[in-house]
């Protein structure tokens, strides 16, 4: 076996050996260095993140308003300002007399002619109401000429006058002993013009339509 002969490398293979050599240098420092910027670049996104969410928390954002009560509700809750709670208004069932009841003419009264007394006349609402009760009328005889009245024991019934019913009065309601003829209006003032006593026991005698509405009225004469 012969001798083992050693060829050193020639300049240039040394010299492209150290290019390579710093080539792979430069490439192992630049990923080290590009690897330390994205981690340096996440954690600050990850700082970040935390600054932000305060602004969706629900600790701060603002509380929101209470709702306001409604119209309705704070009118029926306060009263009000010209009429104190506890006081009922001028137009309360307490300030004004209750409505006339309904007209509840007897069955028997629709299409007949009654002889009446009457406990109470008035107007409402453009028409005219009483309150009236049967009674008996039996002439006197003796010296003086007249009508004894007897009074009936039923309640009071509420009838109306038809808008044209013909109202005829007489001494004491009237003018004259003969009968003449006066308006509702007229009717009503002259019947309250009366003292309690005597407008107790004026009759009358009323005529009643198929309605049960008193169509003709027709005093009583007294002396």
């Amino acid at each position: 076996m012969g001798p083992t002969v050693l060829v050193s490398p020639s300049p240039r293979r040394r010299a492209a050996a150290r290019l390579t050599a710093l080539a792979l240098t430069a490439l192992v420092l630049g990923a080290c260095s590009g690897a330390g910027v994205d981690d340096g670049d996440t954690g600050r996104a990850g700082a970040a993140a935390p600054a932000s969410s305060p602004a969706t928390s629900p600790a701060s954002t603002p509380p929101s308003s209470a709702p306001s009560a409604s119209p309705s509700a704070s009118r029926s809750g306060a009263s009000s300002p010209s009429h104190p709670a506890g006081i009922p208004a001028p137009d309360g069932p307490s300030a004004v007399p209750s409505a006339p009841p309904s007209p509840r003419t007897p069955t028997h009264w629709a299409g007949s002619k009654q002889f009446v007394l009457l406990e109470n006349v008035w107007g409402k609402d453009g028409r005219t109401y009483l309150s009236a009760r049967s009674a008996r009328k039996e002439p006197l005889t003796g010296p003086y000429e007249g009508w004894d009245i007897i009074p009936g024991k039923g309640p009071y019934t509420t009838v109306r006058l038809a808008p044209d019913c013909r109202i005829l009065l007489s001494v004491p309601l009237g003018d004259d002993s003969i009968p003449h003829t006066y308006s509702q209006s007229q009717f009503i003032s002259r019947w309250w013009a009366q003292s309690a006593s005597v407008r107790t026991w004026v009759g009358f005698d009323l005529s009643f339509d198929a309605d049960g509405e008193v169509v003709r009225i027709q005093s009583l004469y007294r002396s």
